[in-house]
């Protein structure tokens, strides 16, 4: 089968096309055939050393959608389902999923309603699980609010729509171009534009329950965040990043146990077919909706990819093509 590996860390350059066995399935796993999968700053974290590979060569990518080739006797997945999944290759083990062929663990899976293509559902499972682990570290409830940072994102727009579909009332932060967007498309009830406008000020008064923050905890960025939170029930959920400051959000988890301030917490995203599906349902009853930036093919456009994301400001999700049927 082709893959996309590294053998070095580096730039766009140590992408190498190759050819691999096709992986061997353990029980408990299924074979998928890869139709999409997709780039998430991850894999350039990786690809870079920040997130240095333990072996190589490593095959990129966590996320899959496809067609299941095989799995075990008895198991709830046949050959022929449409499944997606997130698989723990999205960070530095050997197994990626920018191949013809994934491995995934059963526990990992979900089954891909038919209204949902194939060729784009690859961008789904890592942003949507991040929303949506990420929103339940608060404890959602209809009518609690949220202020959602970076809302046109890939992490943001999973979040917004989520947040919504549950019943809160959702406020996004993003750059003026995307305002509009933010409101009409994803259904944010306001939209702050992080470049004018002040947050912190001009919610003071009517504080949040829930803060979603995948963008950087360091300097002010974090504290900003904490002061526009209910002081005594409020919680700040943050995404671990590259620019995550550990000891900030560990004092403010003290603070916090000390009786001063909102609680934190902060998450890497974890592999879970029963979340994902949760998610599905929602995106099947209309409620939720992927955003595709840009599609682009695996083989040959691997590292346009990663280079439009690594250059930031992506409107949702930039996809990655094997099988392009739909």
């Amino acid at each position: 089968m082709k893959a996309i590996v590294i053998n070095a860390v580096g730039g766009i350059d140590v992408l190498e096309t190759v050819e691999l066995p096709q992986p061997t399935r353990p029980q408990g796993s299924a074979l998928v055939k890869v139709h999409s999968t997709c780039v998430n700053p991850v894999e350039n974290l990786v690809r870079s050393g920040f997130v240095k590979p333990k072996v190589f060569p490593k095959t990129l990518g966590g996320d899959v959608a496809g067609i299941v080739e095989e799995a075990d006797e008895g198991s709830k997945f046949k050959k022929g389902d449409r499944v997606i999944a997130l698989t723990w290759g999205y960070l530095n083990t050997q197994d990626g999923a920018w191949a013809e062929y994934h491995v995934v663990k059963e526990e990992f899976l979900a089954k891909l309603p038919a209204t949902i293509p194939l060729n784009t559902a690859g961008g789904i499972p890592l942003v949507s699980l991040t929303a949506w682990q990420a929103l339940h570290e608060g404890n959602p409830q209809p009518g609690k609010s949220v202020l959602v940072h970076a809302a046109a994102g890939g992490v943001g727009t999973f979040a917004v729509q989520i947040a919504k579909a549950l019943g809160l009332i959702v406020v996004g932060t993003c750059g003026p171009d995307n305002i509009n967007f933010v409101k009409s498309e994803l259904g944010a009830d306001e939209v702050v534009n992080y470049r004018t406008d002040d947050v912190a000020a001009l919610y003071k008064d009517k504080p949040f329950d829930i803060v979603i923050d995948p963008m950087g905890s360091r300097g002010d960025a974090m504290a900003r965040s904490l002061a526009v939170l209910k002081q005594d029930t409020g919680h700040y959920s943050h995404i671990a990043n590259a620019s995550t400051d550990y000891e900030a959000l560990n004092n403010a988890k003290e603070a916090h146990e000390a009786g001063k301030g909102p609680s934190v917490s902060y998450i890497a995203v974890q592999p879970n077919g029963e979340q994902l599906g949760q998610i599905l349902g929602l995106m099947e009853a209309g409620k939720v909706k992927l955003i595709v930036d840009k599609s682009l093919p695996l083989f040959g456009g691997a590292g346009e990819a990663m280079e439009r994301v690594a250059a930031g400001h992506v409107r949702g999700k930039v996809v990655l093509v094997v099988v392009d049927d739909e």
